[in-house]
Parts: C-alpha cells; structure tokens; sequence
C-alpha cells in the first residue's frame, strides 16, 4: 500500500456537473488499497460560489467515498477576465500548498493541470518531501490560453512557460489526456518520449447508464433533438450553433438544446433572443449521473470546436458520454484526433469548424434519417465500449502509479 496525494483544483464525483476522471481515478487507487488523499477547492467549479457549510474556513477535510478529501479555500466569482482567473488559481495554490505540507508524506504526489501554478506547486512539494511525481496533462498549457487570447503579454507567458517546463521536468511521470497533447508534451523537448504515456477519457459505466428514462425537455415529443451538453466556453464554437439553429427555423419538426453553463452562456442567451429563435431550448449544468437522462432525450449530440489548429488533438469528455448514451455525433472540428475516431467507430459525421451551414445541413440529414442516425449511435457505444472503458484506462493509470510507489520505497 502506498500513500498517494492527489492535487487537482476541481475534483468532481458522480453526483456534481462536470468531468469524473479525477474522482473514478481515485477511487480506482483507493480500491487496490492505497492511501489516497486529495487536496482540491471547496469552490463550486461551475457555479463559482462557496457553499454555506465552508463560509469562513480555508482547510476543511473529510471522508468521502473512501478518499481523504481536503477542501480548501480558492477566490470565488471568477468570471472570464485575466485578473479574477489569475486570482482563484493563486489563491488555490497558496491553500492548497499549505494543505499538501500538512498530510502525511506522500509516496506519491499526482496533480492535474491546466491549473499550472498548483501543479508546480505540488511539484515543489514532492521535491521537498522526497516523493515521487506524477503530472497529468489535460490541456496545453499556456499554449492553448495564448491561442484563445487569455494572454498577451510576452512577459506573463514566458513565466507560465518556465512554469510548465518546471512540472515537465520535475515530474517522473507524464500523463496525457490525448495523442495530440503527448506530442505537444514531447515536442517542448524538455522531456523524453517514453517517459510520457496516454491515457484518455473514457465511458464511465458505473455513472452513465445505457437506456435511462429520458429528461422531460420543452420540446414536442416527436421532435428530433439536436443537443450539447458541457461548458458553454471559449473553445466551443458554440456561436456557430445558434447560428446553426437560425437555418433550421423554418423546420417545425427540429430543435437544438444547450445544456450547461459558463463564461458565454449569458451572451448565446441573448445571441438567440436577439435572433428570435424558438426553436432553440438553454438548460443549466447537471450532475454527471443525470446527463444520461438528458442524452436518452438527444436525437444527434454537437461538438462543435473552433477553427484552429490546437483542436486537431481535441478528444474531450463529453465525446464519451455521447458515445455511452448511444448517441450519433456531429463534429465541427478541424481534421485531426476527434474526427478521425468517430470515422473508425462509424458513430457520426465531421463538418468543418465555425461553419453555420454546413452544421444546419447536416442536422437536417440526420433528421431526415433517424434510423440511420440510432445506427451510428449504437455503432458508436459498442465501439466505446471495446477501446475506452474507463475502468481499463484507470487500472492503467493505477498501474503507473503502483510503478512510482514502488521507487519510492
């Protein structure tokens, strides 16, 4: 058995919006017998508020799901600007650091990024505690924040940099969330191939059920569906479905549906009222263990990027929840990582990114040939199911750490 610390700004469970990776992780560690503890924020990631019962704490540990889960405080409120973001990061990674200092010595420290200055910080602390470090890439980092205008000046980006080199190097272990961010991990030439390996998301069978009773959604019953379920972000071109839904007004028989929330959520709210568009339907952010309710109501699941080299790597979470729930999938993305696996599995159809037309032309195809769709959608499942079953990919990653553990000893 060895003592494992787990850092990761937002660590999610089955019951919360957002992605499990963190939580399904460690709980894979902690049913093989290790000592997992996890330091994350108490701040709720998508409402950005601090709940009641943590109103004036700033460590706060307790039991969960076998997990030694502490909680600490981070800036709430932040919004889309540089300045309140940079805030709840720093903020999360004095308490944090602070909170990782106080637990037993870890054999093994792991932390998440994008969230880079806790994950040197975390790095620092495996240093000064003589553990072994695991990073987990999820994003590219600052090179994904650059490429969508989060920063501009030469000097903070040079600093963030240093910083994610200083993780690379630091770290014993990488592990990359997709084939398209391991490259980009290697190309920075500070770190060597195989000490990189790929682990991605995958279908979560224990949270995501097959065939749920579908959500009860505002729209005819025989209508045909076409819905995102996610962050309403910078990296989803999610503009280019309202736009998308302004040409297939004339279409009584179709409706699009946004579940979630974010940064751009109030601005496509009143993008679509300022187009009058009936037809389309915003629903707020939901528990992981409902989204298949929502999906059992989705005729055609969106994934719609923006025009930019950096999304040809792009394999995100939802892609797997629409597989699970059997859902066709209508990618507007640029040729890369995510439209060439949903060619193999045969489970959708690609258009390019930020392209209006050409996501309203194939909404109404698809609709036009509902059976034809399922059949995608079961292709699809059936094809997650046999390459990405996250119970396989987290006995993986527990592997990798059982390997650190060992090293340590």
């Amino acid at each position: 058995m060895a003592r494992v610390l787990y850092v990761s700004q937002y660590f999610v469970s089955g019951d919360e919006p957002g992605g499990v990776r963190h939580w399904q992780h460690c709980r894979a560690l902690a049913r093989e017998g290790h000592d997992v503890t996890v330091v994350t924020s108490y701040v709720q990631h998508k409402g950005r508020t601090i709940p009641e019962e943590y109103r004036g704490k700033r460590i706060v540990a307790s039991e969960e799901d076998g997990l030694r889960v502490v909680r600490t405080y981070a800036t709430p409120g932040y919004g889309g600007d540089r300045r309140s973001r940079m805030s709840n990061y720093a903020t999360f990674t004095l308490w944090s650091a602070l909170a990782e200092m106080r637990v037993p010595r870890p054999d093994v420290v792991v932390a998440s990024s994008p969230q880079l200055p806790a994950a040197a910080a975390a790095a620092g602390v495996a240093q000064a505690r003589r553990s072994r470090f695991m990073l987990e890439v999820r994003d590219l980092m600052p090179e994904s924040a650059v490429v969508m205008g989060m920063f501009t000046n030469p000097r903070i980006i040079k600093a963030l940099t240093r910083m994610e080199h200083y993780c690379y190097r630091r770290a014993d272990r990488i592990v990359a969330l997709t084939e398209g961010i391991r490259q980009g991990v290697i190309g920075s030439g500070v770190v060597a191939a195989g000490k990189v390996s790929l682990i991605t998301n995958g279908i979560d069978l224990d949270v995501l059920p097959a065939s749920p009773e579908p959500a009860r959604l505002p729209v005819p019953d025989d209508a045909f569906v076409a819905m995102f379920v996610g962050a309403h972000g910078a990296y989803s071109s999610l503009e280019t479905v309202v736009e998308a839904a302004g040409l297939l007004r004339d279409d009584p028989s179709i409706r699009v549906v946004l579940v979630g929330t974010g940064d751009r959520k109030e601005a496509l709210q009143q993008q679509a009222q300022e187009m009058g568009l009936g037809n389309m339907v915003f629903d707020g952010p939901v528990p992981k263990r409902e989204v298949p309710a929502y999906l059992g109501r989705a005729d055609l699941c969106l994934l719609p990027y923006r025009d930019h080299p950096l999304f040809t790597g792009a394999l995100p979470n939802k892609v797997f929840d629409y597989m699970a729930a059997g859902r066709p999938i209508l990618a507007a993305a640029p040729t890369g990582e995510l439209t060439g696996m949903i060619e193999r599995a045969g489970c959708g159809w690609s258009v390019p990114p930020q392209d209006p037309a050409a996501m309203a032309a194939a909404i109404r195809a698809a609709a036009a040939d509902r059976a034809g769709s399922a059949a995608r959608g079961a292709a699809g499942r059936e094809y997650a199911l046999e390459h990405f079953d996250r119970a396989r990919l987290a006995a993986r990653f527990v592997a990798l750490v059982d390997e650190l553990a060992a090293g340590a000893r």
